[in-house]
């Protein structure tokens, strides 16, 4: 029998689990609970304080699990009764799972198609819930750094594309986009993909070339999957893109969708790579990108940051 791991964060305690959990213990997976069985809230806060970050499903269970999910998120984003915290969490363990799934196999249509599926409700998640996008910014995470960044690029380029009055197509386009658009990082040698840890300003012309790889490998595997439409394909590609043409396809002219994934991650990348806060950031990027972006998206962009509460 085989395993799939499970985020314990897309769990809810007190529901029915139509399937068994299991857990890894001395090499060898044992069935912690068997299926219709629930977690009471005292042993999930228990869990959670132990720091079980996962259970495991067996792979057959796989169809059953994602049932269950689908529900569970449709009724926990539906619900005026659970804390945003709650929500975020969850939506968190989701798409950890999700961008791992997809790291391991870009090309996969069922990867795609729940790429898609997580980008939607993050959508959902931040339009709601006016905290969520605070919430997701100022908690303590234990994501990995370059799902972290996807994350956060997801939910902020789709509120800002709201706040510049996008189409909800080319909302939903972006969402997606966003959540895939580093994933050819992990398709580098080990030394490039080291690189999205360190500032562009300080890149030099081997490793800018190396790490820029990252923009073609996953359109090479998704280019011709009749699946994927070519606006998601243009955002992954482009989304190293700026305004003076310094990117790897050398683009100066931007569309907006493309304007706003490409800013958003150069934001999110400095905030990451560099340790420094929001307002120290955007306060960099008002010189550093100046001409790479038009002056008036840079200022609505910091518009929005001052107005969700990311900076003062």
């Amino acid at each position: 029998m085989n395993f799939t791991p499970l985020r314990i964060t897309t769990l809810r305690p007190d529901i029915d689990i139509p399937f068994s959990l299991y857990i890894f213990f001395k090499e060898q997976y044992l069935e912690y609970l068997p299926p219709g069985g629930k977690l009471d809230s005292d042993k999930f806060i228990k869990l959670r304080k132990q720091k079980l970050s996962k259970f495991f499903i067996a792979d057959s269970d796989e169809e059953t699990y994602q049932r269950f999910l689908d529900d569970l998120i449709n009724n926990t984003l539906n619900s005026d009764e659970i804390d945003t915290e709650v929500k975020v969490d969850m939506l968190e363990g989701v798409t950890e799972s999700t961008i791992e799934k997809l790291q391991k196999d870009p090309a996969s249509e069922e990867n795609f198609n729940q790429t898609r599926k997580a980008s939607q409700n993050l959508q959902k998640l931040v339009f709601e819930n006016n905290d969520a996008l605070k919430e997701i910014f100022t908690k303590k995470s234990s994501l990995e750094p370059l799902i972290k960044h996807s994350l956060n690029v997801c939910v902020l380029a789709v509120k800002f594309a709201k706040s510049l009055r996008c189409k909800e197509e080319e909302i939903d386009f972006l969402s997606t986009a966003a959540l895939m658009h580093d994933v050819g990082i992990v398709q580098l040698p080990e030394e490039d993909q080291e690189l999205f840890k360190k500032n562009k300003k300080e890149y030099s012309p081997k490793e800018k070339a190396g790490f820029y790889k990252h923009t073609h490998e996953i359109v090479k595997m998704l280019r011709d999957k009749p699946y994927i439409n070519s606006q998601i394909i243009q955002l992954i590609e482009n989304h190293e893109e700026n305004r003076q043409g310094s990117g790897p396809n050398k683009l100066k002219k931007l569309t907006k969708p493309i304007e706003i994934l490409s800013l958003v991650n150069t934001y999110d990348k400095k905030r990451l790579s560099s340790g420094k806060s929001a307002a120290e950031s955007i306060q960099e990027m008002m010189i550093d990108e100046m001409g790479n972006y038009e002056l008036s998206m840079l200022q609505d962009f910091k518009k929005l940051l001052k107005s969700e509460g990311l900076i003062d």
